[in-house]
C-alpha cells in the first residue's frame, strides 16, 4: 500500500514538473512571437529576413503543391490573384515570395508549370503538334508556348519534340 502511495505520488509530482516545463515553453515561443511582430520593418517593409523565412517557404510550397496537385495552369485566364485567393493570401506577398523562391515572375512560374506538363502530354502522345500542346497546356498562343519552352528547355518545342520522337525510333529498332 505504502509503495502504490509512494509511486502515485512520485507519478503526481513528475506531471506537474511536465505541466510547468510545457507552460514555460509555450510562454517562452509567445514571447518570442510578440518580439518578433513588435520589431521594426524593413525598408521593403517587410520583417527582418530571417523572421520570414520559415513562413516564406512554407507560402512558397503551399503554392507548388498546389500547382502540382490542382494544376490551375492549364487555365489560360489563370492569375496571380487566383493563386493568392487558393493559397489564402495577396498577391503582392505572394509575387514577392515567388520571385524570391524562385527567381522567376508570376507569368514565368506559371509557365514553367505549362512547359513541363507539355513535355509529359508529348511523351504520352508523340503523334501531338506544337499547337495542340500549347492549347492544351493554358498558352494563349504558340508563340508564347514556343518563348516559354525555349526559356525553360533552352531548344524550341519543334526541336525537343522531333529529339524525343528520333529516340523513340532508335529504341524500336535496336
Amino acid at each position: 500500500m505504502e509503495l502504490a502511495l509512494l509511486i502515485l505520488g512520485s507519478c503526481c509530482v513528475l506531471a506537474v514538473a511536465v505541466s510547468v516545463v510545457l507552460f514555460l515553453r509555450l510562454r517562452n515561443q509567445e514571447a518570442q512571437m510578440k518580439a518578433a511582430l513588435e520589431q521594426p520593418c524593413t525598408a521593403d517593409g517587410l520583417s527582418a529576413p530571417y523572421e520570414l523565412a520559415a513562413i516564406d517557404h512554407y507560402l512558397y510550397d503551399r503554392c507548388c503543391r498546389y500547382m502540382t496537385e490542382s494544376r490551375p495552369y492549364l487555365v489560360s485566364s489563370f492569375s496571380l490573384q487566383d493563386l493568392a485567393n487558393a493559397v489564402y493570401t495577396n498577391k503582392f506577398y505572394l509575387s514577392k515570395t515567388i520571385n524570391r523562391f524562385s527567381g522567376k515572375n508570376f507569368r514565368q512560374y506559371v509557365n514553367y508549370y505549362r512547359v513541363m506538363y507539355a513535355m509529359d502530354l508529348f511523351k504520352e502522345n508523340k503523334s501531338l503538334r506544337v499547337a495542340e500542346m500549347a492549347e492544351l497546356c493554358g498558352f494563349h498562343s504558340t508563340t508564347s508556348f514556343n518563348q516559354s519552352f525555349k526559356l525553360v528547355m533552352g531548344e524550341t518545342p519543334s526541336i525537343w519534340c522531333s529529339r524525343i520522337r528520333k529516340k523513340q525510333k532508335e529504341s524500336i529498332n535496336k
